[in-house]
């Protein structure tokens, strides 16, 4: 299974395929690297003036490597995928039929796996960590017991909720901090489902506590005044975040369309046009493993974004736990798209095999 992360930094160069190897050629220096096609699982681009052969891109996609176009700031622009072949047409039919009930119990299990692995990232602050534990866990329960706002809420009559969504399809450039809604100013349907334990109610108050928490710390480090989480700023910590969720979302697309998926059919994430839904509904659980990954390259202090790319990419080369082995994230992602085709295939929401930070 191809594994390797291939990065071009180098300004002028041209790539070309010859028997399956990569031939990628400094057209300023004059010199010459090949790298066999088959054991690259993506390819992350951000020189300038660099030239792909057609049959190079041809073949990219045959084999299933995915191709990330970045700019000179070293933000994600465009992302290459194989055209739609369907390698197995129950799946596809099965895709197309899913259930709003199914549906549902697979956000569920996503929804409290990724809330799990955001305490893991905070085991350290025993107040939010074990806050989160239970949003989890009675996330997983379905409970229909309304739970309290928050328990370190500032004290009144009117507590407010910001109300964060954070699929990687949000385009919020230029935005503003994330709204606070106050619960007094809100229906009765409206303010019971804030409360309720539903996937959608419990992500967001799970975010809140999250990035209180997390985003100052990371800031701090980074010698930035940022205090909310806000997608699309393209500056600060967020940038660094927003291009670390890009690199999950290519691994997650890879496998997804190896598995012979549609993308753009989600379960929960709205499709639109350009949309890769479902990849965003996927990567959920796996945002918190590159918050982790950020902490750690953080607490150095102040760091370039050049040197973030390069490491952000490294994620998915973490040994994981999964299904009572070790392996690479980059597989272990496989192994978590199988696990939803299998419940796909099935049409009952079996238990999926997510990534979960120890």
């Amino acid at each position: 299974m191809s594994y390797h992360i291939l990065h071009l930094l180098s300004h002028n160069l041209k790539v070309r395929i010859k028997l399956d190897q990569l031939h990628i050629t400094d057209l300023e220096s004059g010199t010459d690297k090949s790298v066999p096609l088959a054991d690259v699982a993506v390819i992350v681009c951000a020189a300038r003036d660099t030239e792909f052969s057609a049959s190079s891109l041809r073949r990219m996609a045959e084999l299933n490597v995915l191709l990330l176009i970045c700019n000179e700031k070293f933000e994600p622009c465009a992302i290459t995928l194989p055209y739609y072949r369907a390698t197995n047409t129950e799946l596809l039919r099965r895709q197309i039929e899913w259930t709003p009930e199914w549906k549902t119990a697979m956000w569920r299990q996503i929804i409290t796996a990724k809330v799990r692995n955001q305490a893991a990232n905070l085991a350290h602050l025993k107040r939010a960590h074990t806050l989160l534990s239970t949003i989890a866990e009675r996330c997983e329960l379905g409970s229909t017991r309304a739970p309290r706002v928050s328990d370190d809420a500032p004290s009144s009559e009117s507590p407010t909720l910001n109300v964060v969504r954070e699929g990687a399809d949000n385009d919020t450039r230029g935005a503003c901090a994330p709204p606070k809604i106050s619960l007094a100013t809100l229906t009765a349907s409206k303010r019971a489902a804030f409360l309720s334990d539903s996937p959608e109610a419990s992500e967001s108050r799970a975010a809140r506590h999250y990035w209180k928490h997390l985003l100052p710390r990371l800031s701090e480090w980074q010698q930035t005044e940022e205090k909310n989480r806000v997608p699309g700023t393209r500056e600060g910590v967020n940038g660094m975040l927003d291009y670390g969720y890009a690199i999950l979302r290519t691994a997650v697309l890879r496998s997804l369309a190896a598995h012979g998926f549609i993308a753009a059919i989600g379960i929960a994430h709205t499709a639109k046009a350009g949309s890769f839904a479902l990849a965003d509904d996927v990567m959920e659980p796996l945002r918190p493993w590159m918050d982790r990954e950020l902490k750690v390259f953080l607490q150095g202090g102040k760091r370039p974004m050049q040197e973030w790319m390069r490491q952000a990419v490294s994620v998915l080369q973490l040994e994981v736990p999964i299904n009572r082995n070790k392996m690479r994230l980059l597989n272990a992602i496989d192994v978590y798209v199988q696990s939803f085709a299998d419940a796909a295939m099935s049409r009952t929401p079996l238990l999926l095999k997510i990534p979960m930070l120890p």
